[in-house]
């Protein structure tokens, strides 16, 4: 049969996610049953609450086993606290998961980092009862100083985010000991209110992918189920969970943890009869969510041969039958998952294990690497299933222009969170602009002797044939319409010499619609914008982020992708080489 293409299948997007009960007592979508069971240490009859040494290892029933070695922060006389530390996190192993503790861990480093390094506390700090919210004022003060080692954004200052991350890492340590361990706590230590204002709105929201990247996404996968159902051609393990991995998720807009811990059983019947709806753990609120996806039951003709599944359901019909003969080497707990893998590497060779997050970011990026996926810059594409939510927003949005559609489908209690998740399309920024721009101004063109004269707002005409020869440029691009200043008149009410008047305001440029990018003025364009990268560590980050930090999104995000992405990256390239000559020193 014909290959029906993946684009159809995300269709299945636009469902919305509903609860169902049958009439005739089949299966219910219902609240997920909270296990409430405490695993106690026992010691004969005698319960045992305490880390069996400074080095132990926490079994977490969704991350394995955890190992602490928190031998490191006893030195420079601070066992007590390290012990005190050591005893929040294993106090807190029945109440958090794994990842969770692990990244309070993390916190611990840092702050013993800064005991280390920061001189202004006086006495030196060795015991709990020493650290008042003086010192976390001070330690939150000490985050904004640091500077990233590794990731992303190596060599560059800690995000809001990750500040807030490794502060409320401590916090909840600390908060523990004043619950289990008063005694030994500051009577002064407290935690300042909101010391990230605004960390929220400041950080960096998952973008989705565009459509051009979804079209290479789509034909990857396209090549490859035609591969495996029509050819015949088997492919390893790992990819094929990978190829259902991405259908399923941009299909759903799930999260990665939903979607991987997803239960052979959660195809569930629906009203209609052409539907299913597939059922979702959501284990952080101990609550599921269904999506409603189409079941195709046409009958087939009798030449038509039946390959490729042409419908989500089928899809995880297949893969729930492919992953079968692993279920009874999958550990107990295990079993019923749809997703599972033979592990080829490591201490866990050849075990049967659900597939976790880590496996599961292995297997897209192998599958993206195979196929050579590039995205609009040129560049390798990083394939990320937490970004398909943000895609499937986008996507439904796209084709309703209704958020409370996608707030329902993706389970969002308040719209403005699904607002962070859907990104307006080009369209949609286009007719806002033209809106904008008609309650503004008026708009006149002039036919003078075989010339075309453009006026923004009907009194300065401009050139177009001018404009086009490289007339008007300024420090960034061309501007259409450059005499927006109020030119001083004479005593006998004639404009004064035209250069008065010009506009030179180079940074609301990016908010004027008579800006205009020529495929030209590429090189000038990126080289105004490497120049501010180059200065940023020259100013606050706060005033970075107010004044500066929208002319970078608006060339990544509305002009770059506008040109071919190869012009694009051959200016980045130019820019950075050879900068224009007008951006060749400091601006800042």
């Amino acid at each position: 049969m014909p290959l029906t293409g993946i684009r159809r299948i995300f269709a299945e997007s636009c469902a919305m996610a509903t609860k169902f009960t049958s009439k005739d007592g089949g299966s219910r979508i219902k609240r997920a049953k909270l296990d409430r069971k405490v695993n106690l240490t026992m010691e004969g009859n005698r319960v045992v609450d305490m880390p069996p040494g400074w080095t132990f290892t926490i079994h977490c029933p969704n991350h394995g086993a955890c190992k602490f070695d928190f031998t490191p922060f006893c030195a420079d006389g601070r066992e007590a606290l390290a012990g005190h530390l050591r005893d929040a996190v294993w106090n807190l192993r029945n109440e958090s998961e794994g990842k969770t503790l692990k990244n309070y861990f993390v916190g611990i480093e840092y702050f013993f980092d800064f005991l280390l390094h920061v001189t202004s506390t006086d006495p030196v700090i060795t015991r709990l009862d020493q650290i008042d919210v003086t010192v976390m004022r001070i330690y939150i003060a000490w985050l904004g100083t640091q500077i990233a080692t590794k990731g992303p954004n190596m060599g560059q200052l800690f995000s809001i985010g990750t500040q807030r991350q490794i502060y409320s890492a401590l916090k909840s340590l600390l908060k523990n000991r004043q619950k289990r361990h008063p005694a030994s706590v500051h009577s002064d230590l407290s935690f300042p209110k909101n010391p990230f204002p605004n960390s929220n709105s400041k950080a960096n929201h998952r973008l989705p992918y565009s459509i051009s990247e979804q079209d290479r996404i789509t034909a990857a996968l396209n090549a490859d189920l035609k591969r495996t159902h029509e050819k015949g051609e088997p492919l390893e393990a790992d990819q094929v969970l990978a190829i259902h991995l991405i259908i399923i998720g941009l299909a759903a807009g799930i999260n990665l943890t939903s979607l991987i811990e997803v239960s052979r059983n959660a195809l569930l019947p629906h009203a209609a009869p052409d539907r299913r709806f597939i059922q979702f753990f959501k284990r952080r609120g101990h609550s599921t969510h269904a999506v409603s996806v189409r079941e195709d039951k046409t009958e087939l003709e009798v030449d038509a041969i039946k390959t490729i599944p042409n419908n989500i359901a089928e899809h995880f019909d297949y893969l729930c039958e492919y992953t079968a003969p692993l279920m009874d080497e999958a550990p107990q707990d295990k079993r019923e998952y749809a997703f599972l893998v033979r592990m080829k590497i490591g201490e866990r060779k050849d075990e049967v294990v659900g597939l976790n997050s880590m496996n599961a970011s292995h297997c897209v990026n192998a599958f993206a690497k195979r196929h050579a996926l590039i995205d609009d810059r040129g560049r390798p594409l990083k394939l990320n299933i937490s970004r398909l939510r943000p895609t499937m927003a986008s996507n439904l949005y796209r084709k309703t222009k209704d958020i409370r559609k996608v707030q329902k489908a993706l389970g969002h209690s308040y719209v403005e969170t699904t607002e962070m998740y859907v990104a307006r399309d080009l369209e949609s920024e286009r007719d806002h602009n033209l809106v904008l721009e008609s309650m503004e101004q008026r708009f006149s063109a002039i036919k003078v002797d075989g010339k075309i004269m453009i006026a923004a707002d009907g009194q300065f005409p401009a050139n177009l044939q001018h404009l086009l020869d490289g007339g008007y440029n300024t420090g960034i691009a061309r501007c259409r319409n450059p005499m927006r200043g109020k030119n001083p008149t004479r005593a006998d009410n004639t404009v004064a010499e035209e250069i008065e008047g010009v506009c030179k305001k180079f940074l609301a440029c990016f908010k004027c619609p008579n800006m205009m990018v020529f495929e030209d003025d590429l090189w000038r364009l990126f080289s105004f914008y490497y120049r501010l990268i180059s200065e940023r560590n020259k100013i606050h980050p706060d005033h970075w982020s107010k004044t500066y930090g929208p002319i970078i999104r608006r060339v990544d995000r509305h002009i770059a992708p506008l040109f071919h992405a190869d012009k694009v990256a051959e200016a980045r390239v130019k820019a950075q080489k050879t900068p224009h000559p007008t951006w060749r020193g400091p601006i800042l």
